[in-house]
Order: C-alpha cells, then sequence, then structure tokens
C-alpha cells in the first residue's frame, strides 16, 4: 500500500494535471494498475486499528505459569 502523500501526488498529478497512468508510474516506480487504482478513488479511506477484546495469550496463561513453576 502507497503512503498517503504518495495517493495525493497521484491523484494529483493524473486528475488535475492531465498526466497518464504510465508516465506516473515510472516516475514513481510502481504499476500503472496501482496508479488507476488510486488516482479513480473517490476518497481515500485510512484503515483503522483492530481493537482486541482480550489479549492473545490471557486463555493459556495460568496453566502455562503454573507448568513453568514446576519445572
Amino acid at each position: 500500500m502507497l503512503a498517503v502523500a504518495q495517493i495525493d501526488y497521484i491523484r494529483h498529478e493524473v486528475n488535475q494535471i492531465g498526466e497518464s497512468y504510465a508516465d506516473v508510474a515510472r516516475r514513481m516506480e510502481v504499476d500503472p494498475r496501482s496508479v488507476s487504482k488510486y488516482a479513480n478513488q473517490e476518497e481515500f479511506k485510512r484503515k483503522r486499528k483492530q481493537k482486541r477484546k482480550a489479549r492473545v495469550m490471557d486463555p493459556v496463561k495460568p496453566s502455562s505459569i503454573s507448568g513453568l513453576r514446576k519445572i
């Protein structure tokens, strides 16, 4: 995935200046299909971090600690 600044640059070059996808892709060293995808995207949606309900080790933590104490 490209950084927000790169996406803004692609959208500016293609939509406002009128550069071709291939020209922008060559300058940025990315695939022209990626340039097309981001240039035609209506609005940029940021991914939100996933919040976990519990820590990964919580269900097995008591048994693993007691098992280590026996050693």
